[in-house]
């Protein structure tokens, strides 16, 4: 399962629970610096008492703290304990549920039960008891628990794509998405939790029959309202709390509010009258007891209306909201997946006093940096929408997030490249659903602008066919987009087709490319496309007309004054220069001031890529050694941000330049980890590397016999990331 450093993992734990990284240092007495640092992965490891103490501050126990300290100390993941981290962290308390999480574990623990669905009405807590039998079982699945949200997968394509998100596997495009994750997942045990599977129930043979039917040792535990059709499945129908469960359930989301209060002051018998006129429904019982903060019991309980419990609490809620209140409840429900409070306070046109409402009414929840509608509270709020006002909240939500993608386009080749990544992970949903109401509308312009400002962030996700996909579509559109937005586009569909090794189409695509960018007079974008047709010249091998196209676009960029794409193109010239005696020393002085320019721009990944184009020409000049460094350097600056297929690329070129200087265990190793990450991303290896990757594995091969060398390559291929960047020091 994907790898997670102590670094990400301390990050993402401390934004579960809602703290800054000023507030976790003064719950802790660890200084705000160190927890930065710790953050930033200047310190790859802290000492005991620190982990002691950032644990003791975000209230960890069992399972879960002791996969956190032991990250802290730099060892290697334990599955079983990395599945528990990798599930979403719950806003409310489990209450009254032992009954069915233990018939669920039994269940799920028999070898004839592989499909097991949890069906119940919405608000019920189907959700909350999937993910603690998914905890409580972790340690019975080795190769680890996944959990993939479907509410936001309006098809079973982009329903794979979430399956495949959550454990870890890229969509390369060149294979169907299905065969890639039954390529993945057989023969792993492992648990696949997939949450609100409802509105997907008539398609789930496509989704997970033929994942069931391949992989022997995969379980799939389900949410969902309706039941699936698949035979072989078994269900557990999740029923609402009992009286003495929901009580107690009340009592705690009222003291959440109000700490001082006690059913027994407020009246046992009322309580229980509250929850039973509630149905015990989880949902409906915590949107009632915000309510405790203006009512007594008595109160409530004769506000309550009879017949549908939900309903009639969300309609309750909804009636005591001000008007302003009321506009900004129905307007969330154009959102998917949450939200930021930059994007809601812009698309929504609220004030941050709107918003504490319906926090305090407990109808939207605030998880880390973003809110989040429960689904079943955001169609309730959709359905109060006009259509005139769903069409204009819409368009805005449209032009928020076209503005988004936009910006990150820019800023994912800085700095900033690893905050802007998670920032459009996070809102993967909404920008989906965006491009959709883009596609609906027939609105060519800025379902181009979308879909073309989103093509690096398809790339270093893996999300390469839906992103090709979504670009198609857009492009199809009828309509008479501006020039430069639909040469952009066609620019990005021409990337991902190169990344999938479609060289044909991608030629094709760079080549319209072109003609549109030249006739909108945009000479970056001219640029850009002269090095998109280098690029596919030297997949190709053609190192010399690659060469060409470079220094023209190397030249049109100087004259632009534009620093990052010097760096690329001193970098690309420079991967095109090394085959040839003559230009080799021009290529190293070009690799070293890419080096350098990058550095400069604080751009990570642009830095490693640069240094493993110059330890490529270390290694023609016979200085592996040298080589070596500077893959190892390589290694690390794209293990910091993420770059998964840089990485594998990186760990061949290390294994090259080690085996060139007599070493043949740890180079085999090297190479065995690196197709395990290319099997992950789906990355493929250009004519270029798989000549020198076909030497390496050739010699290696030799020198240490067919059967050492695959023994080395299987423990490479099983070990972990954080392992193998430790090997590489």
């Amino acid at each position: 399962m994907a790898e997670e450093s102590f670094a990400q993992l301390l990050r993402r734990l401390r934004i579960s629970v809602g703290l800054t990284q000023e507030e976790l240092a003064h719950r802790s007495t660890v200084s705000a610096r160190s927890i930065s640092d710790l953050e930033r992965a200047i310190y790859r490891t802290a000492r005991k008492e620190t982990a002691r103490l950032l644990a003791d501050a975000l209230e960890l126990s069992g399972t879960v703290r002791a996969q956190f300290e032991s990250t802290a100390r730099g060892k290697a993941t334990d599955p079983a304990l990395s599945a528990v981290l990798s599930l979403p962290v719950p806003l409310t308390p489990l209450i009254g549920r032992e009954s069915e999480i233990a018939t669920v574990c039994t269940l799920l623990q028999r070898q004839d039960v592989r499909l097991l669905t949890l069906t119940g009405v919405g608000g019920v807590g189907k959700t909350r008891v999937c993910l603690a039998v998914a905890q409580r079982l972790s340690p019975d699945y080795p190769d680890g628990v996944f959990f993939a949200d479907l509410t936001a997968a309006g098809t079973p394509e982009l329903a794979l794509s979430a399956i495949a998100q959550a454990v870890g596997v890229r969509d390369d495009g060149a294979t169907p998405l299905a065969r890639t994750l039954v390529s993945h997942l057989r023969g792993r045990q492992c648990l696949l939790a997939a949450d609100n599977f409802e509105h997907l129930a008539d398609r789930a043979a496509e989704i997970v029959g033929g994942l069931l039917a391949e992989c022997p040792a995969l379980t799939c535990l389900v949410t969902s309202r309706r039941t699936l059709p698949l035979r072989g499945g078994h269900e557990v129908a999740i029923q609402p709390l009992h009286v003495d469960a929901a009580v107690a359930l009340f009592a705690r989301c009222v003291q959440a509010h109000w700490r001082e209060w006690s059913p027994e002051e407020a009246g046992p018998e009322v309580v229980a009258e509250i929850c039973a006129r509630l149905d015990g429904l989880p949902l409906a019982l915590e949107l009632a007891a915000a309510r405790m903060k203006l009512l007594s019991a008595e109160e409530l309980l004769d506000r309550l209306a009879l017949g549908d419990a939900l309903r009639a609490t969300l309609d309750w809620s909804y009636g005591l909201l001000d008007e302003r209140a009321r506009t900004l409840f129905t307007r969330l429900s154009v959102f998917s997946g949450g939200w930021t409070l930059e994007a809601v306070e812009e698309i929504c046109r609220c004030r941050l006093d709107d918003l504490a409402t319906l926090v305090d009414n407990s109808l939207i929840h605030r998880s880390g940096g973003r809110f989040v509608l429960l689904e079943s509270v955001r169609q309730y709020a959709e359905e109060l929408l006009t259509e005139e006002e769903a069409a204009d909240i819409a368009s805005r939500h449209l032009d928020w997030f076209v503005a988004l993608a936009e910006t990150a386009d820019r800023e994912l080749v800085g700095a900033g490249q690893r905050r802007w990544l998670d920032l459009l992970a996070g809102d993967h949903d909404n920008l989906r659903c965006a491009i959709g109401n883009a596609l609906a509308t027939g609105d060519a312009t800025r379902a181009q602008r979308l879909t073309g400002a989103l093509w690096r962030f398809w790339e270093m996700c893996g999300h390469l066919a839906e992103g090709r996909a979504w670009l198609g579509k857009a492009l199809d559109l009828p309509g008479d987009s501006p020039p430069l937005v639909r040469g952009l586009a066609f620019k990005a569909a021409g990337n991902l087709a190169r990344d999938q090794g479609d060289v044909a189409e991608a030629r094709e695509l760079h080549t319209r490319s072109l003609e549109l960018l030249e006739s909108a007079g945009y000479p970056t974008g001219v640029a850009t496309a002269l090095n998109n047709l280098g690029n596919i010249l030297l997949d190709e091998g053609d190192h010399e007309a690659a060469a060409a196209y470079y220094e023209q676009s190397l030249e049109r960029f100087r004259l632009l004054g534009d620093g990052p794409h010097i760096a690329l193109l001193l970098n690309n010239l420079a991967l095109a220069l090394r085959k040839t005696p003559a230009t080799l020393s021009r290529a190293e002085s070009l690799a070293r001031e890419s080096v350098a320019e990058f550095h400069k721009l604080k751009d990570k990944r642009g830095e490693a890529r640069a240094l493993e184009t110059l330890a490529r020409i270390l290694d023609h000049t016979g200085d592996h050694r040298a080589g070596a460094d500077l893959h190892r350097q390589a290694v690390e600056l794209r293990h910091a941000v993420n770059d998964r297929g840089g990485l594998a690329r990186s760990l061949e070129g290390l294994a090259h330049a080690r085996a060139a200087v007599g070493e043949s265990e740890l180079p085999a190793w090297l190479l065995g980890h690196a197709a395990a990450i290319r099997a992950a991303t789906g990355d493929f290896r250009n004519a270029d590397d798989e000549f020198e990757w076909q030497g390496t594995v050739r010699d290696l091969r030799g020198s240490l016999g067919p059967e050492a060398f695959d023994a080395q390559w299987s423990a490479g291929q099983a070990a972990t990331t954080e392992e193998a960047v430790r090997r590489c020091g």
